[in-house]
């Protein structure tokens, strides 16, 4: 009867500690916190570019004004903005009745004094030397006659506005019909398909850029497409007022590229081989030191980091984090040291 009694005792004592076992794990469940969502990227060997960054206009190497040289009414010019045109072509072409009666007059008096030159050489009483046909010429009123017709020609010739290369047309300002006046800006031509960046840099970013340098040009209306281009020149002076200075950049040929679109420009002023990289946004600042959090069996651990050069979006870290480690870049603002984490890339 007593061994009985013990015996279902230890099983109420045993039922009991169970029980209580079950509710102190329940309670630890219950004070855990839940695991904060992060992105995190691991630290890896990669090349580092060193970069200078700015924004800068995409403009055509090869631009033409179209102006008019002479007073007249236009009677050819292009309907619409983006028709192409060919080198030599004529694009506007202005009517002026004083341009063609005078060249009309002039060709008649050159013909004229022409014909008397003839004569009077023809007739002339002894050797026609170089000295006596010059003396000829300027008696029978030939030189003034060649002149006047050489200016006739020319402002007749002036009626119409060529193209200087194979472009498009970017701007027309004149229509048929309208009058114009020497200097009347008639349109632009640019060369579409030679296209560059023009960006502005401070004095100090200037210095550090030279002709051949490797360049990152991201431009957003082409959905952030990234192209690399070169730099073709640099600026030899400051601009005193702006303090800056301005670089060319050459681009290759990318269809849709148009000219006036915006761009954000990396130059690569340095290259660092076999880098340990982690991404710039990972890097925090604590108690003015350079930290990161690594993630360690769904922890955020803190470490403090020792920086290299950085570029394009990656610093290279010296001391501090290994390869292959991954380091929380977003969620981590707010994270305390081993602070349960998710990485939810």
């Amino acid at each position: 009867m007593i061994r009985k009694v013990i015996s279902g005792l230890s099983i109420v004592f045993l039922m009991l500690a169970a029980c209580g076992g079950e509710e102190e794990e329940a309670e630890r469940e219950t004070l855990e916190p839940s695991p904060l969502p992060v992105t995190a990227e691991a630290a890896s060997v990669d090349t580092l570019f060193e970069v200078v960054n700015s924004t800068g206009r995409v403009t055509s190497a090869r631009t033409q004004s179209l102006s008019a040289m002479i007073q007249g009414e236009v009677v050819q010019a292009p309907e619409y903005e983006g028709e192409e045109v060919r080198d030599g072509e004529i694009v506007f072409r202005i009517a002026s009745g004083e341009s063609a009666s005078r060249l009309t007059s002039a060709s008649s008096s050159y013909r004229n004094t022409q014909a008397l030159y003839e004569f009077e050489c023809e007739n002339y009483r002894g050797e026609l030397t170089p000295e006596i046909q010059s003396m000829l010429r300027q008696t029978t009123g030939l030189t003034d006659a060649q002149t006047n017709l050489a200016g006739a020609q020319t402002q007749y010739s002036n009626s119409a506005i060529t193209a200087s290369f194979n472009g498009v047309i970017s701007d027309i300002s004149a229509r048929e019909g309208m009058v114009v006046y020497p200097g009347t800006v008639l349109g632009e031509i640019i060369d579409p398909w030679n296209l560059q960046v023009e960006v502005s840099l401070d004095e100090r970013a200037l210095v550090q850029c030279i002709q051949g340098q490797r360049v990152y040009v991201t431009i957003p209306s082409l959905s952030d497409t990234t192209i690399i281009g070169t730099v073709a020149s640099v600026s030899p002076i400051i601009d005193p007022s702006l303090r800056a200075g301005k670089v060319v950049i050459e681009l290759p040929v990318i269809p849709g590229l148009r000219s006036g679109a915006t761009t954000r420009i990396e130059i690569v002023i340095a290259v660092y081989a076999n880098q340990l990289i982690i991404p710039e946004e990972a890097v925090l600042i604590r108690d003015d030191r350079d930290m990161v959090f690594v993630v360690e069996d769904g922890h955020a651990k803190w470490r403090q980091v020792t920086l290299g050069p950085k570029g394009r979006g990656y610093v290279a870290v010296e001391e501090g984090v290994a390869e292959g480690e991954p380091v929380i870049t977003s969620g981590h603002y707010s994270l305390a040291h081993d602070a349960p984490v998710a990485v939810v890339n």
